[in-house]
């Protein structure tokens, strides 16, 4: 579809063609309507398409979103099996060290029972060296008495017994008798002490099985407290391991889950490229249909190709007497109307909207005609050489802008070729200039079609147009794409030797009165209504003019449609409706 245009010069004319859209002058119509159309159906099918694919990815950004929501609530599901992962790693921290606490009393204990141990053997060894202490007194104990029992028995308590009024010898005998007895007596004693020794060492036995029941109690509740914690250990890593799984089938889960959400986000990315491909093609169309528009798009004035200067209409009084031939700058005016002045010769109100020729000549004085024709363009400048007070009053009265040689002399100027006051030239540019600040456009008289537009069915083909002034005849004859005009039978040409042929000659058969500023000079009434014969394409279509508000151009209309004339430049003869008989057509 596209390949129709280069696509530099689609993007290229697209916005100067969109942008001129508002300033110019469409037609009612155009030949490129229906390809115009086709692409506005195309534009409506791929914004349709566009639409679809939007509504595509606002389903594909809500599953996103639901999804991502997912993975909100799993990545907080671990971040709280990260924390159970956490306590239970510090439980273990927790429970190893109980348990080396609990290592470290058993190693206490173990170590407390092996010196209780030692010193149970030592006092084990010292209990026995106490026994064997025994033996020594218990003997002499033993002898002594066995020895006094058969040594001396009856006799040998006797001796004892007796007073102490003894002999000698019996005091030598009772000597060893108490010598005998002490030594018994200090074999008792020594008993008795050790006795008191073993009594002890048993008492101490007593006391170290109690640390050692105590300290094996402690050595066991140790024990527990460490196989508990070991015991424990294997639970929590148990509980660690469980979330530490969880947590990766929760890791496995959401990357399954952003592997979705990279899917259906390179499914908008294509979506969206496949937007842009469809905007750009859009866009494309819409250069076309610009394009295609583009040949519809006319200036206002002339209905040719192009945007209407942002600027008002220049009215300018052209001299037509034989003497002011050949004129300046008339054909490039978009419209020229020519009226009859005095002794039945006629001058020429040339408007320039669309193009500045620069120089416009010979400027010629104003009729009071000028402002009644001129008020519907919307304050034109009307630029003319002078006029008689009458004429001035009725210019000062009405919108008009005077741009005349009497209020902007410094745009005219006088040729040393031609003899006054056919010798008075204007620049189209300086008029233009004292009112820089106009940007608006002036409206139309005429309404156009396209370039080779079907003409009305009540259309004639005709050769040419003869309108008798007076004392000037204006002839026009179709030359297949224009009106060649000839002025009292010679080629009317301008100043460069062209040839004057419009692309449209209108004659509107127009009411003349007398002049209230000079009864000698006739005033054209181009308000009402009228008969208007339309020479355009090589035909003659008669139709009706009309102009009831005189602040708007006059329309030309069949059966209430406006009358479409070709693209190009226009000639009106305003013909005395009184003397119809001095138009002919052929």
């Amino acid at each position: 579809m596209h390949s129709r245009l280069p696509r530099r010069l689609v993007v290229a004319s697209l916005g100067v063609a969109l942008g001129a859209l508002a300033a110019v002058n469409v037609a009612v119509a155009g030949p490129n309507d229906g390809a115009i159309a086709a692409l506005h159906d195309e534009i409506g099918t791929e914004e349709a398409e566009v639409g679809t694919i939007e509504q595509h990815i606002g389903t594909i950004e809500q599953h996103i979103g639901t999804i991502e929501q997912q993975i909100g609530t799993i990545e907080q599901q671990i971040a709280d099996l990260r924390a159970l992962v956490a306590q239970g790693d510090q439980a273990i921290v927790n429970l190893e060290a109980e348990i080396a606490e609990a290592e470290a009393r058993m190693a206490s204990e173990d170590h407390e029972l092996e010196v209780l141990l030692v010193r149970i053997e030592l006092l084990a060894d010292l209990t026995i060296q106490h026994y064997v202490d025994l033996d020594e007194p218990t003997t002499v104990r033993h002898v002594m008495a066995i020895d006094s029992y058969v040594k001396n028995d009856e006799r040998m308590n006797a001796v004892l017994t007796q007073s102490v009024e003894v002999t000698g010898e019996a005091l030598d005998n009772l000597r060893s008798q108490m010598l005998y007895e002490a030594v018994i007596d200090s074999a008792t004693n020594d008993l008795h002490r050790r006795y008191a020794r073993l009594r002890l060492d048993g008492d101490r036995a007593l006391t170290l099985y109690d640390l050692m029941a105590s300290s094996e109690e402690r050595h066991r509740i140790a024990v527990n407290d460490r196989d508990e914690g070991i015991a424990t250990i294997p639970t929590v890593e148990g509980r660690i391991a469980s979330s530490e799984d969880e947590m990766a089938a929760a890791r496995t889960e959401i990357a399954a889950a952003r592997t979705e959400i990279a899917a259906d986000r390179s499914d908008i990315a294509a979506a969206q490229i496949e937007i842009a491909g469809i905007h750009e093609s859009i866009a494309d169309t819409l250069a076309e249909i610009a394009w295609l528009e583009s040949f519809n798009v006319s200036m206002a004035w002339t209905g040719l190709q192009g945007r209407d200067p942002d600027r008002p209409a220049l009215a300018v009084k052209i001299d037509n007497a034989s003497a002011a031939r050949p004129q300046t700058g008339i054909i490039a005016a978009d419209v020229v109307y020519e009226e009859i002045v005095e002794a039945g010769l006629t001058r020429f109100v040339a408007i320039f909207q669309t193009t500045s020729p620069g120089t416009v000549g010979p400027v010629r004085s104003g009729r009071t005609s000028d402002p009644i024709l001129l008020e519907g363009f919307d304050r034109p400048l009307f630029a003319y050489s002078g006029a008689n007070r009458g004429t001035n009053q009725a210019i000062n009265a009405s919108p008009l802008v005077d741009v005349g040689y009497d209020d902007a002399a410094s745009a005219y100027w006088r040729s040393s070729s031609r003899r006054a006051p056919h010798n008075l030239y204007a620049s189209t540019d300086s008029l233009w200039a004292l009112h820089a600040g106009r940007t608006d456009v002036s409206p139309a008289p005429f309404t156009f079609g396209w370039e080779g537009q079907p003409l009305p069915d009540s259309a004639i083909a005709a050769e040419g147009v003869t309108i008798d002034f007076g004392r000037l005849v204006a002839d026009y004859a179709w030359d297949g794409s224009g009106w060649q005009r000839s002025t009292n039978g010679e080629a009317h040409s301008d100043a460069e030797g062209v040839r004057v042929a419009p692309t449209n000659v209108v004659v509107q058969f127009t009411t003349y009165g007398k002049s209230p500023a000079d009864n000698r000079s006739p005033e054209a009434r181009t308000t009402g209504s009228g008969t208007a014969w339309v020479f355009t394409a090589g035909h003659l279509i008669v139709a009706e003019w009309n102009r009831p508000d005189p602040g708007r151009p006059a329309t030309i209309t069949i059966d209430g449609e406006p009358v479409l004339l070709q693209p190009g430049r226009t000639w009106v003869a305003l013909a005395d409706a009184a003397r119809p008989g001095n138009v002919a057509w052929r």
